[in-house]
Parts: C-alpha cells; sequence; structure tokens
C-alpha cells in the first residue's frame, strides 16, 4: 500500500489551523452537523427508536469525547454513539473540517493519507483512512485559495530573530507563514509605524490571515490606544508578546539619586513595561557570567498610559549571542532540547494559535 502523506496528529492539526480549519471553528461545525442529522433522525421512520434519539441533547463535546473513548477502547468502537457510527456522520462532510474534528478526539493519533484505494492494514482504523484520505484530497485541491497567515512585528530585528526560529522549530508550518521582509521593503520599526501598518492592510481589505505582533511594552500599549481593534476584519489579529515568569522578578536600572549616582537596581515585574523581543531569547542569552540578567534601564514615563516604559540594556550584544545560538541549533538540532527556546516558543505558539 502507497501513501502520499503522513504526519503526527498535533503537525496535521496545526496545519489545518493556520489553513483556516480551526478548532473554535470546528466545534461550529460538528455543532451544524449534529443538529442536521438529529433532525434527519428524527423523521426517518426506518430508525429504531433507539437510534432516532440518540442524539437527543447530544452536543460537540459529547462527539469528541465518544471519539476519544472509541478510540482508546475498541470494543466501544461498533456501539451505537461509538467511535464508527460518529465518523460516519462527517463521511460527505467538508474534510479539513472532518479531520480536524477526528484530531480533537485523538490528537496523537498518527494520520496517513491513503490515495490508491487500497485496504489498509490491521494498524490503522478504515474509516479514520477514508476520512484522511478524504481531507487530503481537499485540502490540496483547495491549497491555492488558502494564503498564508502574514506576520507583521514592530521591525526588522524581531522577523530576524522569530523567522529562523520559526523555521528551526516549526518546520512543518513554514510554507504557511509569512513574515514582513523589513529589509527589501526597507520600512520603518516602531509600535506606531506597526499600528499604521495595520490601518492600511485593513483599508485594502487585504485578503491574508494577517497577525500584528507588538511588543510587551508601554510603548507598545500606547500605540494601541489609538488602534480601534473591534473595528478591524476579522482576518487581522492584534496581538502583545505574552507575559512570561522569567520577567515578573527581573533587575532593572532607575535614575540617578544622590544616594546612587550610577542608578539604583532594583527587581520589578516587567511585564507589559519592557518586554522587547530580548526578553524572550532564553536564560542562556539573557544570563550574564555571575548567573545575574542584563537589567533593563527605565527610560520615560508615558503619560498617556500613566507607566514607565523600559528596554533591556545591551540589545546588539543580546542579538549577536542569539544568533550564535540559532546557527549552534540550526548546525545540530539536537541541542535544542539544552537551550531555552520557552520565551521564542510563547510567541510563535501564539501566531499559530492566533485564529483557534
Amino acid at each position: 500500500m502507497e501513501f502520499s502523506l503522513q504526519g503526527p496528529g498535533p503537525v496535521i492539526s496545526q496545519r489545518l489551523s493556520l489553513l483556516g480549519y480551526t478548532k473554535e471553528a470546528t466545534m461550529k461545525f460538528l455543532e451544524d452537523v449534529l443538529t442536521d442529522q438529529h433532525t434527519q433522525n428524527k423523521h426517518d421512520r426506518w430508525l429504531p427508536v433507539s437510534s432516532r434519539n440518540a442524539l437527543e441533547g447530544f452536543a460537540a463535546l459529547n462527539w469528541v469525547r465518544n471519539i476519544a473513548n472509541g478510540y482508546a477502547d475498541p470494543e466501544l468502537a461498533l456501539l451505537l454513539g461509538g467511535f464508527r457510527w460518529l465518523l460516519d456522520m462527517l463521511e460527505y462532510k467538508e474534510p479539513g473540517f472532518a479531520l480536524q474534528a477526528a484530531l480533537l478526539g485523538m490528537p496523537e493519533a498518527e494520520v496517513v493519507f491513503v490515495f490508491d484505494g487500497s485496504d489498509p492494514d490491521a494498524d490503522h482504523d478504515p474509516e479514520l483512512h477514508k476520512l484522511c484520505t478524504q481531507a487530503a484530497e481537499a485540502v490540496q485541491e483547495m491549497s491555492s485559495a488558502h494564503a498564508p497567515v502574514v506576520v507583521l512585528t514592530e521591525g526588522r530585528s524581531d522577523v530576524e530573530i522569530l523567522e529562523p526560529a520559526f523555521q528551526l522549530l516549526y518546520p512543518h508550518l513554514t510554507d504557511l507563514v509569512r513574515f514582513m521582509d523589513y529589509q527589501t521593503t526597507k520600512a520603518q520599526g516602531g509600535a506606531g509605524t506597526l499600528v499604521t501598518t495595520v490601518h492600511a492592510f485593513a483599508a485594502a481589505r487585504i485578503a491574508n490571515p494577517v497577525v500584528a505582533l507588538f511588543d510587551n511594552d508601554t510603548a507598545a500599549s500606547d500605540a494601541l490606544r489609538r488602534l480601534k481593534v473591534d473595528a478591524l476584519p476579522s482576518n487581522i489579529k492584534i496581538l502583545q508578546f505574552p507575559p512570561i515568569s522569567l520577567a515578573t522578578r527581573y533587575p532593572t536600572l532607575g535614575p540617578p539619586t544622590t544616594d546612587a549616582p550610577e542608578g539604583s537596581l532594583a527587581m520589578a515585574d516587567v511585564n507589559g513595561l519592557a518586554g522587547s523581543i530580548e526578553l524572550y531569547l532564553g536564560h542562556d542569552v539573557l544570563s550574564l557570567p555571575d548567573g545575574t540578567f542584563r537589567p533593563v534601564q527605565w527610560s520615560s514615563y508615558m503619560g498617556g498610559s500613566k507607566r514607565y516604559h523600559g528596554a533591556i540594556t545591551d540589545k546588539g550584544e543580546l542579538q549577536d549571542l542569539y544568533k550564535k545560538k540559532l546557527m549552534r541549533a540550526q548546525t545540530d538540532p539536537s541541542v535544542v532540547t539544552e537551550q531555552d527556546w520557552s520565551g521564542v516558543r510563547a510567541i510563535l505558539d501564539m501566531v499559530i494559535h492566533a485564529f483557534d
């Protein structure tokens, strides 16, 4: 038997989400399928009464749970409300949503796309194979209509950090995401400029899904005050870098005083105040030889947000250290597990699940 494509459930699910088959949309799809099936059953006089009423009060969450239970216990598969009975409902439905629905109940399942029509082997369920085949053919047929997600950032350094990290950590998704090319376009950076770009994309009615990534700092929050997020089209998502635990107690440099003419060092929660991309580069990049972190320097008080704004010191040096870390991981991917990619992953996960 020949397969055209196969992969782990989480990988296929992520790809489906970026193609528009998000988990939220899939749950709505399931609710619609169940409503239609229930109505159909109620009017089918040839069905036994137990089958006609089987979907009474049966919701999308029940469908997902029963799929999970049926997959784990094959003895439940053939029962009314069991694995095969539930999958049969999706046989002639939108295959992208159907496959994502199955993966909600079986997130770790190995997905196998079959194109030659031969019978699957005993290690895989025939009904799931049929669903995978339909989904693969439909997704391939419609792939040209699914534009990649466009990621906008505050500047070129964000792209230079995030894009290669995305290729390293999520190679199975790189064809579905595009980062703005600041080097070619010579576009200006900054939170205010990104707000202007978002307005321009909205006015131009860009068809692509768009994710605008803002720093987790005061300057970004201040700029976002003039962006009417609720008025944006549904294909544009506005996100700020997520809060991270590392930043909840972080060294900061205050202004000079008579007691501390070179500035005072104090610990502070800098989430939302000084969260530029450099703060997410990992312990292995931020740490000094003595084990402490490179401090954040408070720079200004922003009246609009009524908060102080700060920036991490030695940004250029941190970016150089990150490039060395990245190059080492690209040369030898096995070292990724030894490095700290948690901050960068947190940002990239926001992009991947922006439309869920």
